[in-house]
């Protein structure tokens, strides 16, 4: 039977890395023993907590949803285009006569008519090409 006391165990079996290296080192100083003594308490402690495990089952994989290929258009009445800080931005603004919702947020975005496009979103920076 170990000299350490339960609670002591119980937080050691719960660290892990250089947290548990320090305690370690700490525990030692306390109860008068070495690194090593500690490490085999621990080891013992922790054996038959985890054989009262219930035995690992995998959860079912998740499956990424599919961004649309074609973007949403929107009515442009009411939405303002001023996210674009850079000095072409106001001819830029210029060429805009369509507006769609960003496939990976749903903000509005403007674009020209021009086809093929790369969009950018600048909310969460999905790229898209639409043809």
């Amino acid at each position: 039977m170990s000299t350490i006391s339960p609670q002591d165990l119980q937080r050691l079996a719960g660290l892990q890395g250089y947290d548990l290296t320090l305690e370690i080192d700490t525990m030692s100083r306390k109860y008068g023993m070495s690194p090593e003594e500690i490490v085999a308490i621990l080891r013992a402690f922790s054996q038959p907590q985890q054989e009262s495990q219930q035995p690992f089952e995998p959860v079912a994989s998740k499956t990424v949803p599919q961004l649309p290929t074609q973007p949403r258009h929107i009515a442009m009445d009411g939405l303002r285009f001023d996210y674009d800080p850079t000095a072409g931005a106001k001819d830029k603004r210029a060429q805009v006569n369509q507006a769609i919702m960003c496939p990976g947020c749903g903000v509005a975005l403007g674009i020209p008519s021009r086809r093929p496009i790369k969009i950018k979103c600048p909310q969460c920076l999905h790229e898209a090409l639409y043809h």
